[in-house]
């Protein structure tokens, strides 16, 4: 499904040279997989840790898309002059004229959490009594849209997709591969004419489901990862970390930030974990740096804030291995992964 104006967008992007998804940096093989699936018109399948950027990187994509013309006051984004929905074929059939209106990119772009206590009738809609009793629940005007359907024409973000059950996994198999969706009670088909991003974290993440097989083959599947290199991963704290006014962060302590979050990933402290520290608990500790700093009347931070603010700040954003002699201690394997980066600083 080539959503409509999406693919000028990014054409129009790249040959001025420009990054359609700038505000991810590095990344480069991954938004390169994922520009290459949108334009082809897959749905796409980011696969990652928590905290590496999956759900900026859906927003820009959301961010991109233009305005379209749609029929006014239509929850499915009808194309005045070629409806789709009841309403709309409704109004038609009755001769009348669909007002026009511009519905803008933001407007294009639904997102969805994924979730066990998620159901069917969230994500294709559900009979409102109210207007059953006016109307007769078999009629297409008791039905409420849901959230995929809302999608029509535009770009449905499914964050954490392997976190619902097989059974709503199933629901979706219709509609990513007909754009349709029958609704049973009323005989009819829904168009579903959207671009699905989802994103998924690893699998060996407690809390997640196994996808089934037919789900993942509706998808091209792109993995993203944390930042290549240390250079890389401080520019992005230095462009989107939040500052406190008045108070600097020397390179020097930077530094020493970055060091110790990536030191989560790499050896030999990786061994420790199944999961390392993202690039948000990066931003939550330089931001907190700043905020004890502040709190104690200084200008500047220093190497006693990252000290005061770690344990706090990584204990929860981390995940400790079986195998480690600190499983059920992350605060205690952060305390010892504190002394030994910044020992002598």
């Amino acid at each position: 499904m080539i959503i409509e104006g999406l693919q000028e967008t990014i054409e129009s992007s790249l040959k001025k040279k420009e990054d359609p998804l700038s505000n991810i940096m590095g990344q480069m093989d991954t938004k390169s997989g994922i520009l290459a699936s949108v334009l082809a018109g897959h749905h796409v399948l980011i696969e990652g840790p928590p905290g590496v950027g999956k759900t900026t990187l859906a927003r820009q994509l959301a961010a991109i898309l233009p305005a379209v013309e749609a029929s006014d006051e239509c929850s499915f984004h009808c194309h005045p002059e070629d409806p789709v929905c009841p309403a709309c074929l409704a109004k038609k059939k009755e001769e009348k004229k669909l007002k026009s209106t511009s519905i803008s990119g933001a407007q294009r772009f639904v997102r969805i959490q994924g979730s066990p206590d998620l159901t069917a009738e969230d994500l294709l809609g559900d009979i409102d009594p109210s207007m059953a009793f006016k109307y007769g629940p078999h009629d297409w005007r008791s039905f409420t849209p849901g959230k995929l359907l809302k999608g029509n024409r535009g770009i449905v973000f499914f964050d954490e997709l392997n976190r619902i059950p097989e059974k709503l996994q199933n629901a979706l198999l219709q509609v990513l591969e007909e754009h349709t969706a029958t609704i049973g009670p009323y005989d009819l088909d829904y168009a579903a004419n959207f671009l699905m991003i989802a994103t998924m974290n690893p699998r060996e993440h407690a809390g997640v489901e196994e996808l089934s097989d037919v789900l993942l083959d509706r998808f091209d599947v792109v993995t993203m990862d944390y930042p290549e290199t240390h250079e890389l991963e401080t520019e992005i704290i230095k462009k989107y970390g939040g500052k406190i006014d008045n108070i600097q962060v020397p390179d020097k302590i930077l530094n020493l930030l970055i060091k110790l979050i990536r030191s989560t990933r790499e050896e030999p402290w990786n061994k420790d974990m199944d999961q390392g520290a993202s690039v948000r608990a990066a931003l939550a500790l330089y931001e907190k740096i700043q905020a004890y700093a502040w709190l104690e009347g200084s200008k500047e931070v220093s190497v006693d804030h990252i000290k005061k603010a770690a344990v706090s700040t990584m204990a929860g954003r981390i995940k400790t291995s079986p195998e480690s002699k600190y499983y059920d201690d992350s605060v205690g394997l952060i305390e010892e992964l504190v002394k030994e980066i910044l020992k002598g600083s």
